[in-house]
């Protein structure tokens, strides 16, 4: 045996002595975990936790070293998570499907690979199924860092009476998948609405003739281009593999670092934490100052907006809810207190939840 066999004999016995180590204090951790998930039943506590897993991901962040990056220790940690849910309560959450959309991507991104993962054929399909408790949480898009605000899930917020839970972020990288590699042959592409518009000025430059196709999400155009062989798909390299696809071009969206925020929508309340954000909806009387009035609240209590967007309401033209983010939790005197003051100012107050911001672990 040379001397490199040896070495790596060696270095390849340690690795086998750590492993044995790790596997049996995984195990012991997801004892500890069932545990909190008996004294959480028992409770009646939530037993998805976004503030205990930000803290997770916080210690996990400081106490790793190196040679592997945090984030990787991060999608460990959450994989982890994931299966100590699993064993607490095996946890259904819905999202924009079907598999391989960006939500489902993001959906596993936040929650790991052992919950079960529900597609729904729309965005309000996945308000009504957590409201009627047929699914224990939603994933929703929100807004998009190019394209703006998700209208539907705003509106389904007004209709329902969900809560914000939690919050992630999503890089946004778009492909054009298919069979057909003549892109002067290509007659459709099909896509979601957003996503077409995210990729306007490639499509102009590639493909300016082929007829462009909206479906309900990319995912769907993926499944419509692998089912009838026709066209190309614009959607998520993923969305490729499930769908047994081509992948024709990569990177096709007109501006790198497309960013999409993503909501998990439920009946629960985070508790608070080092970092947090609340978001609420109101309407105020169509006069004069009004909306100033609001924003100097704000101002005068020298909280910091993080969004501020608008929607008609239906019933009354020319008239709108407005939609606010803001940093600080509920449950904070000082935001108690100006929660009450915005209140008294509007025609119409809904508090949407406050919960642990994302803004240091973007996907």
């Amino acid at each position: 045996m040379s001397n490199a066999e040896e070495e790596l004999k060696k270095l390849r016995s340690g690795i086998d002595s750590l492993d044995t180590q790790i596997i049996d204090l995984i195990q012991k951790r997801a004892g500890f975990a069932q545990e909190i998930g008996r004294v959480k039943k028992e409770s009646g506590g939530p037993i998805y936790r976004p503030d205990r897993e930000k803290d997770v991901y916080e210690k996990v962040t400081q106490l790793s070293k190196g040679p592997l990056p945090a984030s990787v220790i991060r999608a460990i940690y959450r994989e982890m998570m994931s299966g100590t849910i699993a064993l607490e309560h095996p946890l259904k959450i819905g999202f924009l499907g079907p598999e391989g959309s960006f939500s489902h991507s993001a959906l596993r991104s936040k929650f790991g690979t052992s919950i079960e993962a529900v597609p729904q054929t729309s965005i309000p399909d996945v308000f009504r199924m957590v409201e009627e408790e047929k699914l224990d949480y939603g994933v929703v898009p929100v807004e998009n860092s190019t394209e703006g605000q998700v209208s539907s899930t705003l509106d389904m917020f007004l209709e329902t009476d969900l809560t914000v839970y939690s919050e992630l972020y999503q890089r946004i990288s778009f492909s054009l998948l298919g069979f057909e590699t003549d892109l002067a042959a290509v007659k459709r592409i099909y896509g979601i609405r957003i996503g077409n518009e995210q990729c306007r000025n490639w499509i102009s430059a590639n493909l300016p003739n082929a007829e462009v196709v909206d479906t309900s999400s990319t995912a769907m155009a993926a499944k419509l281009v692998s089912e009838r062989k026709d066209g190309l798909a614009i959607a998520s390299k993923i969305a490729g593999e499930i769908y047994k696809l081509n992948v024709i071009a990569e990177g096709i969206e007109d501006y790198s670092g497309n960013t999409t925020r993503f909501l998990v929508i439920g009946k629960t309340e985070s508790p608070v934490t080092k970092e947090d954000k609340t978001s609420i909806v109101f309407s105020i009387p169509n006069q004069t100052g009004s909306l100033f009035q609001i924003l100097k609240t704000f101002h005068d209590a020298s909280v910091n907006l993080t969004k501020i967007e608008s929607r008609p309401l239906k019933r009354n033209l020319w008239e709108y809810h407005f939609f606010i983010d803001f940093l600080g939790h509920k449950a904070d005197p000082k935001i108690k207190s100006l929660l009450e003051t915005v209140k008294s100012q509007c025609t119409i107050f809904k508090l949407l939840g406050s919960y642990p911001t994302a803004g240091s672990f973007p996907t």
